[in-house]
């Protein structure tokens, strides 16, 4: 039994040290840029040895992408639940639109992190993202999909191309914020959603 609880406390403090060595990098990375950003930086906001780190993650492509992958996975879970509290896909259409910039405005380092320095990691840009990004992909697809069988979008709608299409609104948007935040991303959510639903709505 002593050896269970032991385990345990052990698996919790593992989690949470990672956690924080997360949290250290995404501000770090944010702050610095993915190519300045050292290791040493990370691991001295953590408050803990720079050796210590390697233990969890392989190098600083492996921190950056495994920031992605949780933080994405949180907000692709988040949206889920969101969509079903929508009754029409045009409801759920406004409301992927509306969270995608509400999260990323609520969140700055990680849209700085998402929109800029992601990029100039060469994993993240050789497919590192694929799995994260198909997932949010697939879910506009089916927004789109049931829009269609309902009428409520045109019936030759393609919906690969159109979620692709999407997704491209809004990163441009949140890209020109994050360099230059002349405006409030929520803001921009009813003229995108307009925009688009303008070019995809059916004849009901």
């Amino acid at each position: 039994m002593a050896s269970k609880t032991t385990s345990r406390l052990r698996k919790k403090e593992r989690k949470s040290k990672r956690e924080k060595i997360l949290k250290a990098a995404e501000r770090v990375f944010a702050e610095k840029g993915f190519h300045t950003a050292r290791i040493a930086d990370i691991a001295k906001l953590a408050g803990i040895a720079e050796g210590t780190i390697y233990i969890y993650f392989d190098s600083k492509e492996d921190l950056i992408l495994s920031i992605f992958k949780e933080r994405f996975g949180d907000w692709l879970e988040k949206l889920k639940q969101r969509l079903k509290e929508c009754s029409t896909a045009k409801e759920k259409l406004a409301e992927l639109i509306k969270l995608h910039f509400k999260s990323l405005e609520e969140d700055p380092h990680f849209a700085q992190l998402l929109q800029i320095e992601l990029r100039a990691c060469s994993a993240f840009m050789r497919g590192g993202s694929a799995p994260e990004l198909k997932a949010y992909l697939k879910v506009m697809e089916e927004v789109i999909e049931e829009g269609k069988e309902k009428g409520e979008f045109r019936e030759n709608l393609n919906s690969r191309i159109a979620a692709r299409a999407l997704l491209g609104m809004m990163d441009e948007m949140v890209t020109i914020w994050v360099l230059k935040k002349r405006f409030k991303l929520p803001e921009v959510a009813d003229e995108i959603f307009g925009l688009f639903y303008q070019g995809i709505k059916g004849g009901v």
